[in-house]
């Protein structure tokens, strides 16, 4: 984990803010939009035995150093048990992006899911800083540089960093489906027959 003070020496390049606290922001709202659109950010959780009416978060809890937790779930990949995929409505409720509840009891369960930082996150995934770090401060720029009424207002140029953001973006989605099997599975195409 590195913390988001990283970051703002890069987003610093491509705007100034005075205002304490605002870049870091802007930084985790960036991330998480990144995260969520790349899927760059892929955990598994493993459970021997889970049982009717169990509530689990979809990721395992990532702490930094001050044992503060720092990720959330994004949404789930898909969820197993001995190897054979368990239904989403049928064998498990989704309660939100990061917990699922088990309508029957199951063993050897295996969740993949991907993952974002929380909102007060104070440090985030390495991966995040040495490879999209660019990508990242670009789409923390394009929100800072699109508030009214400051004197970092500059829709042509959050115009521009919306662009680099959404390219990064991209970028680290074409990786993860190309490195990740359990995303190819996914994102595979429904055959459905028309009369």
């Amino acid at each position: 984990m590195v913390p988001v003070s990283d970051f703002v020496s890069t987003l610093r390049l491509l705007v100034d803010v005075p205002v304490p606290g605002l870049m870091e922001m802007a930084i985790i709202k960036a991330a998480q939009q990144f995260c969520r659109d790349s899927k760059v950010l892929v955990r598994t959780r493993q459970f021997d035995d889970v049982f009717e009416y169990q509530s689990v978060s979809v990721i395992s809890p990532q702490v930094g150093t001050k044992g503060k937790v720092q990720l959330k779930g994004a949404g789930i990949v898909n969820v197993t048990s001995k190897g054979e995929a368990l239904t989403s409505g049928y064998d498990f409720d989704v309660v939100s992006r990061d917990d699922i509840t088990f309508k029957a009891d199951f063993s050897d369960v295996v969740i993949t899911a991907m993952a974002e930082p929380i909102i007060n996150a104070d440090q985030l995934p390495e991966v995040l800083f040495h490879d999209y770090v660019d990508g990242i401060c670009a789409g923390a720029a394009n929100l800072l540089q699109l508030q009214p009424t400051t004197s970092w207002f500059n829709p042509d140029l959050a115009q521009y960093n919306y662009r680099e953001f959404i390219s990064a973006i991209r970028q680290a989605y074409r990786y993860a489906i190309e490195h990740t099997p359990a995303l190819e599975l996914s994102n595979s195409a429904c055959r459905r027959e028309f009369f």
